[in-house]
Formats: structure tokens, C-alpha cells, sequence
């Protein structure tokens, strides 16, 4: 009889607890949805660091790069939906940024060079949590890191980058 009332009552916690976080990575929480995707976000948002680094360095922009597990990590997929997709964000990006996006996904399918590659670059730069931001200079040193997702929305998100990397 005890066995059968815990598991009901972890049941019902679990199934509750669930429910009461389904948009908790969403910026506002559950009733904030984001604006719809920037359709800038396609074209600005790359996957070879390499190149990225070339462009930068070229323009005098820095470096952003985005280590996401994108099709099962919520915290990752609330700063894609809330900020890196936002014309806030894209505003500043595209006059200081080089976008570099190092996935990891589960469910969707990567060419193996680049599944290598990404693997590479996450023991490069000791890349244990999802998500990790991490800004470069054009020479590839690292000015500025943020690990997890706090819910900001793309205005406050890139205000407190601004402020960290003085511009």
C-alpha cells in the first residue's frame, strides 16, 4: 500500500512540475512569447569559426560563438528564441559580431567533418555546460564567456554584452 501511494504522489510531482515548466526558458515566462525570428538571423549566423575569425579580424568585430545543444536543451533554445534570433540582438551583432553557432544536437543529423569539428572545438574551449557563449577577438582570444540562459529577452541580453565587452 505505501509503494503504491509514493509512486502516485511522485507521479503526480513529476507530471505537475513538468507542466509547471514547459515555458520557463521562455524570456517573461509563460505568457511572453518572443517576437517572431529576425529573418536576418539565417544569413548572419554561421558554423566555421575559421572563417568567422578572418571576417572579424578584417572588420574590426569580435567573435561570438554560441555552443547549443539546439533540438534538446531549453535553456539553449530559449536564448536562440529570445535573443539570438531578435532584431535587438542582430542590431548590435551586425555592426560587432562574427556569429558562430557550434551545435550538438540530438535528433537532427550532422556531416561528420562537422561533428568532428565542433568536438574539437568544445575540448578547445573546455566546454562542459549548454549553452556557452563565448566571444573572441579577431586573433582568437577569449574576452568574454556566459554559460546557461538567465531569461533576459534580446534587449537586456545585449545590453549586458555591450557593457562586458565596452562596446
Amino acid at each position: 500500500m505505501n509503494t503504491g501511494l509514493t509512486l502516485a504522489l511522485l507521479t503526480i510531482i513529476i507530471v505537475t512540475g513538468c507542466d509547471q515548466n514547459q515555458g520557463a526558458f521562455h524570456a517573461g515566462g509563460e505568457s511572453s512569447k518572443p517576437s517572431p525570428p529576425d529573418p536576418r538571423a539565417e544569413t548572419m549566423w554561421g558554423h566555421n569559426l575559421t572563417k568567422a575569425q578572418t571576417r572579424a579580424k578584417a572588420a574590426n568585430k569580435l567573435v561570438l560563438i554560441d555552443f547549443t545543444g539546439s533540438d534538446w536543451c531549453p535553456p539553449c533554445m530559449g536564448l536562440h528564441d529570445n535573443v539570438f534570433t531578435q532584431k535587438e540582438f542582430l542590431d548590435y551583432a551586425e555592426k560587432n559580431l562574427e556569429l558562430v553557432v557550434i551545435d550538438f544536437p540530438k535528433n537532427k543529423p550532422l556531416d561528420e567533418t562537422r561533428e568532428r569539428a565542433n568536438q574539437v572545438l568544445s575540448r578547445t574551449y573546455k566546454v562542459t555546460d549548454f549553452p556557452t557563449v563565448i566571444v573572441l577577438d579577431g586573433s582568437g582570444k577569449e574576452l568574454h564567456r556566459s554559460v546557461g540562459y538567465g531569461r533576459q529577452n534580446a534587449k537586456t541580453y545585449t545590453a549586458k554584452l555591450q557593457k562586458a565587452l565596452g562596446r
